[in-house]
């Protein structure tokens, strides 16, 4: 997912606005004078006369139509909600390749278009939370995850990749006031394997699925038995991830095939000002089936199953 579409739209309605707004202040006002001298020397001029001294230049009449509807579509995607494509595996079973999202623009504070500066602070993410997120690293792509770490967290990921967290606790705060850590707690769905398959290949290989609760969420999370963690490792047993105020913490659903904090080199961390939105639907699922590598793009069917909210 790239940020480039947004920096074109506002370049766009930019433009399209300023072409509208110069045209009104000279070539407009003159064309309104010379429509209104017509109706002095007669009351009902010609309309040959009328559409010669009033006809605006192609380029004036593009932006003055497109202007409110690119105008709409910015204050849309930049304040309220943004579609996306979901166009890799790692969010799996919650999203997969061919879904498209809503991501809620709000949720995580106002934030001007294309610098994303945050000029109203409205909330924070949530321990659980699907979030969309420009990556630390470059190319700064914009990335999708699940919060698992807060500020302050400190979050365990061991070699039999189960999950732990440490919530923050502020330096004013006794011991034992502290809430302490816990497991992540995760059930194996019993007699049900997922099948990941690759879009692109057509392969398919069956996965453990698992019910993970989260914060207040409960989601689908999938792990693959015959990937080792371990190999993964230090020659400790466990990574320990501290998160730093004003960042986050993120992994994918998918377990073992998710490039996420567990593994950036330049920081583990999303910051906050790097966030995006919340992922909070799925409102279209196209199936790309095409063998053909240069005909993958071109869509075989939809799936309608999977629109609705993102847990």
């Amino acid at each position: 997912m790239s940020s480039y579409y947004g920096l074109i739209l506002v370049i766009l309605t930019f433009v399209s606005g300023i072409v509208w707004l110069v045209d009104a202040l000279t070539a407009g006002k003159k064309r309104k004078a010379a429509v209104a001298k017509l109706f002095e020397q007669t009351d009902e001029p010609a309309s040959e006369a009328l559409e010669a001294v009033s006809r605006e230049p192609v380029y004036v009449d593009y932006a003055k139509s497109f202007f409110p509807i690119l105008l709409f579509i910015v204050v849309l995607r930049s304040f309220l909600y943004e579609p996306f494509q979901i166009p890799s595996a790692s969010m799996k079973p919650t999203l997969t390749e061919g879904d498209f999202i809503l991501v809620n623009k709000y949720n995580y504070g106002l934030r001007l278009p294309v610098t994303s500066d945050k000029v109203v602070d409205i909330g924070k993410p949530q321990r659980g939370d699907v979030a969309v997120f420009r990556a630390p690293h470059p190319p700064h792509e914009d990335y999708i995850k699940r919060v698992v770490g807060l500020p302050g967290d400190t979050v365990i990921y061991t070699q039999h990749k189960e999950l732990f967290v440490i919530p923050f606790c502020p330096a004013d705060t006794s011991a034992a006031d502290c809430p302490g850590k816990f497991k992540v707690q995760r059930d194996k769905v019993a007699g049900e394997k997922y099948i990941d398959r690759n879009p692109e290949t057509g392969r398919e290989e069956k996965t453990d699925k698992y019910v993970e609760k989260l914060g207040e969420r409960e989601h689908e999370i999938i792990i693959n038995p015959r990937i080792a963690e371990s190999n993964k490792f230090p020659p400790s047993l466990e990574r320990r991830y501290q998160v730093p105020a004003g960042h986050y913490f993120v992994m994918g659903d998918n377990r073992d095939n998710s490039f996420d904090g567990r593994y950036w080199t330049v920081s583990n961390f999303v910051p906050e000002e790097s966030l995006v939105g919340q992922a909070v639907s799925i409102w279209m699922h196209l199936d790309f089936g095409m063998k053909n590598r240069f005909l993958r793009w071109v869509p075989t069917g939809i799936d309608i199953d999977r629109v609705g909210e993102i847990r």
